[in-house]
């Protein structure tokens, strides 16, 4: 049975057959499918076109492709080019999403006052209602990580007020999904389980695979806070099925962190540990430092289980060096407590 992605990928026109603009609406038709590969394939079939303006689109689409693979330095490479064409031509809005965009790869770095500088030229420079919207969500991420959670609950507040008055629902989900995670930061289980669902129905009637990937994910989140760590796994290997499907490295790596977290609690050390591994390997190839510090605050609480105080305060102390770098004070406390709590082991 073929999927509605694929109904779509089978009812257009080959790439190389269509027009640049033409070739952009089909690229970002498959690109909401989740049909990465084809998305790709049909914005690189606009690149020969002879306006300059929708090739900057078309690099545009490619680097926002990159990125949701999690191949930053591709990103950026088309970003640039995006870019450089855009001021050529005058292309204002593209400029915009642009800047967006490279914003959007600075915070996936942990390079916070980067991004909000690309952040702050894209709000100089549209007037789009959804992309104003989508800035101010991606200011209120930063704001939540760097634990201003009552500045980051009145962004995604305007954020959400914005999409809905411009119809987005795509966007609004996409707040749902940010204004679910605040709820679970706050202990708020009951309000983050309601975002999330309502997010997940706006996703599924969207066809957004990767969204549903990213809500199965905070999911099992509020699972292992509820400490329902089976259900928290069975959401993972969801997410990681999806993940897989379309290519996007860093968010396996985000499940298979928190499957390890999962297994952890579940007594299951060795399985944990490869989990963890592997999402630490992930977010250090691909630069998210904090998907990095995560895991090895994880790693270090596997060897801590298995009587291992010398590994756990060598995974501590790398944790807080990547926590510091980030700005995270919340976490940068937490991993100091727990750095005291194992000196008098460690140093037996």
């Amino acid at each position: 049975m073929l999927s509605a992605c694929d109904d779509v990928a089978l009812a257009s026109p080959a790439p190389e057959k269509m027009t640049g603009p033409d070739a952009i609406l089909a690229g970002e038709a498959a690109e909401q499918g989740g049909d990465l590969v084809n998305a790709t394939a049909a914005y690189q079939a606009a690149l020969d076109h002879t306006d300059r303006a929708v090739v900057a689109d078309a690099h545009f689409h490619i680097g926002r492709v990159a990125w949701r693979q999690g191949r930053y330095d591709d990103a950026l490479t088309a970003y640039t080019k995006a870019r450089a064409l855009a001021v050529e031509s005058d292309t204002t809005e593209v400029r915009a999403r642009v800047e967006n965009g490279i914003g959007a790869v600075h915070y996936a770095r942990g390079e916070y006052e980067q991004a909000r500088a690309a952040y702050g030229v894209a709000l100089e420079l549209t007037k789009e209602p959804s992309l104003r919207a989508k800035i101010v969500l991606n200011l209120g991420v930063i704001a939540n990580i760097e634990g201003d959670l009552e500045e980051a609950r009145e962004h995604y507040q305007r954020s959400r007020a914005l999409f809905r008055e411009a119809r987005d629902l795509a966007g609004e989900a996409l707040t749902l999904h940010n204004i679910g995670m605040l709820h679970a930061d706050l202990e708020e289980w009951d309000e983050a389980d309601e975002a999330y669902r309502r997010c997940l129905e706006l996703c599924e009637a969207q066809g957004n695979k990767q969204m549903i990937a990213n809500v199965l994910l905070n999911r099992s989140e509020l699972s292992c806070a509820r400490e329902r760590y089976g259900d928290a796994v069975a959401s993972c290997d969801l997410a990681l099925s999806i993940y897989s499907s379309i290519g996007d490295e860093v968010g396996r790596g985000e499940a298979m962190r928190w499957k390890g977290h999962a297994l952890r609690h579940m007594g299951q050390l060795d399985q944990a540990e490869r989990s963890l591994n592997d999402a630490a390997r992930v977010a250090h190839r691909t630069q998210v430092k904090l998907l990095e510090a995560e895991a090895t605050r994880d790693l270090a609480a596997v060897r801590r289980a298995g009587g291992d105080a010398f590994g756990a305060t060598k995974h501590l102390e790398r944790a807080l060096e990547l926590f510091r770098t980030l700005g995270a004070q919340r976490e940068v406390d937490e991993v100091v407590s727990e750095l005291k709590a194992l000196a008098p082991s460690a140093g037996a």
